[in-house]
């Protein structure tokens, strides 16, 4: 049991290093659900699953590994005097390194702040422009740049849309027009036409920028 307690240790480890990297490069979900976002075959949600149920068995198989090793870990804490003291030179370290990740990520404190920049950096760049390419006939090609939908899509109206530079207004009118929707006017918010064409936000947004 010893032995499989430490290999699904290293496993879950692995796994959830390696889902935490993806993850910290990977686009918004908002941006990563309109670009239909997967890198090796696998999407965001299923990364963020993979992550989650990794960090259960790392906790799971890291209490086991912390029985098993109770003895060990106990004898790091001994003093000379084989006493449990709290103030050895090896805990306090331990303690203030991880106390200064906790401390300096909640405060945003350089370096901390450069490397979750970066990560924000990383995200953002996926969804700066989506390059939609349109041909007719066969003859003629147009490349537009599309903005991926803006936070809380549905409470934006068409017109506030248009303002952000997302949407071309007469256009989205037409081709809401076409669907049969009663009352369309630039005030109208997205989360209303998706009930009333009984579609996803996401879906209406499409729809308006095809």
């Amino acid at each position: 049991m010893r032995k499989i307690t430490s290999l699904s240790l290293g496993f879950s480890f692995l796994i959830m290093s390696y889902t935490g990297v993806i993850l910290f490069i990977a686009p918004h979900g908002r941006v990563s659900r309109w670009l239909d976002w997967h890198l090796f075959g696998l999407d965001k949600v299923q990364y963020q699953e993979l992550h989650n149920t990794s960090m259960i068995t790392l906790l799971f198989f890291g209490i086991l590994h912390i029985y098993y090793n109770w003895k060990p870990i106990v004898n790091y804490l001994k003093d000379s005097t084989k006493k449990i003291s709290f103030t050895k030179k090896e805990f306090l370290v331990a303690f203030i390194l991880n106390a200064f990740f906790v401390i300096g990520t909640l405060t945003h404190i350089q370096p901390f702040k450069g490397f979750l920049d970066l990560g924000e950096t990383f995200k953002s760049s996926w969804g700066e422009n989506i390059i939609k390419t349109s041909s007719n006939n066969n003859t003629k090609v147009e490349v537009i740049a599309i903005k991926p939908p803006p936070q809380r899509l549905g409470r934006k109206t068409l017109q506030e849309l248009s303002n952000m530079g997302n949407i071309d207004l007469e256009h989205a009118l037409k081709t809401l027009k076409s669907k049969g929707i009663n009352n369309i006017n630039s005030n109208i918010k997205i989360k209303d036409i998706a009930n009333e064409l009984n579609i996803e936000k996401t879906d209406v947004y499409k729809l308006l920028t095809e």
